[in-house]
């Protein structure tokens, strides 16, 4: 149960920090402005650096054979948890629920947090699951939110800054090429920084939303409900199907599907207009929730994986 009180301690520190970013938007050294700053430095700076340094060096054969059968197993959990969103929350209103249920915070949350808790051989095998996760956002995502097909542009994934620094990073990976001293610690360093911005946007999201009004919002609990509970029950039970001999794989892919709302939900919406104070409100909700829910469900799977 190591594992539970690392998770336990590295989720206090996320708290304390989204608690400098939320404590900063109430007094008024960010702004909404300013908190869209943050998030876009995480976006274009911070994250694709952290992608990009996960695949720097020499990663061995058997986790490139690994890091197939993660693709494998997350194209398959991508698919199942969006049949049973459409079958548990198939009303038009429960749109955003539905969203809530099938896409996780992997990029902002899943990629510093895996760093983290399971080490940075960890992150190899995330920045697979946001490269899957980032193209079931720009296609299925944004059509479902703005009900549109013609919002489903791929030249989007083109240039999306996690899709070019997994292509990128791939290629160091397989071709063994390295940075020069200076550029490689420059990429680390930025990468180090993903962590604290993530989190001080997140408390400056839950700072921006109408708390009290959202708490009276039968939608807002199955939304916290289906992305923190369901969700990672999701996994839990398919990753049982899994061998014990990935349980790398296995880890990091229950720790991914157990984060939180993707922020990308609250953009989606605004830009959208499908009620964006809502979704931003989940968004930081289920951060605020998922501080407990994550180590819970961490420590659950070790219990469960190793029944029989």
């Amino acid at each position: 149960m190591a594992i539970v009180s690392v998770i336990f301690g590295q989720t206090a520190i996320m708290f304390l920090i989204m608690l400098v970013g939320f404590l900063c938007f109430r007094v008024g050294l960010v702004d909404e402005s300013g908190s869209q700053q943050i998030s876009n430095l995480v976006i274009y700076i911070s994250n694709p650096a952290l992608l990009l340094n996960s695949f720097i060096g020499n990663l061995k054969a058997s986790q490139l054979m690994d890091g197939i059968y993660t693709l494998i197993i997350l194209i398959i959990l991508m698919l199942v948890t969006i049949v049973i969103a459409k079958i548990i929350f198939r009303q038009p209103e429960q749109m955003l629920v539905r969203f809530a249920l099938i896409f996780a915070n992997l990029g902002f949350i899943g990629l510093p947090l895996s760093k983290a808790v399971l080490g940075t051989g960890s992150v190899f095998y995330m920045s697979i699951f946001v490269g899957v996760s980032n193209f079931a956002l720009w296609t299925y995502g944004i059509y479902m939110i703005s009900g549109d097909r013609r919002t489903i542009q791929l030249k989007r994934l083109a240039v999306n800054p996690a899709i070019l620094a997994l292509i990128f990073g791939l290629i160091f990976a397989f071709t063994g090429i390295k940075l020069p001293g200076i550029l490689s610690t420059t990429v680390s360093d930025l990468a180090n920084m993903n962590l604290p911005l993530v989190m001080i946007a997140m408390g400056c999201y839950l700072a921006e939303g109408d708390i009290r009004g959202a708490l009276k919002s039968k939608s807002l609990y199955q939304a916290i409900g289906a992305r923190l509970i369901i969700g990672p029950l999701i996994a839990l039970l398919l990753l049982w199907f899994v061998p014990n001999n990935l349980m790398m794989v296995k880890m990091v892919v229950l720790l991914g599907q157990a984060t939180p709302v993707a922020a990308l939900m609250a953009i989606f919406s605004n830009t959208f207009h499908k009620n964006a104070l809502f979704s931003t409100t989940v968004v930081g909700l289920t951060t605020l929730c998922s501080l407990v829910t994550i180590p819970l469900f961490m420590g659950l799977a070790q219990w469960f994986w190793h029944l029989g």
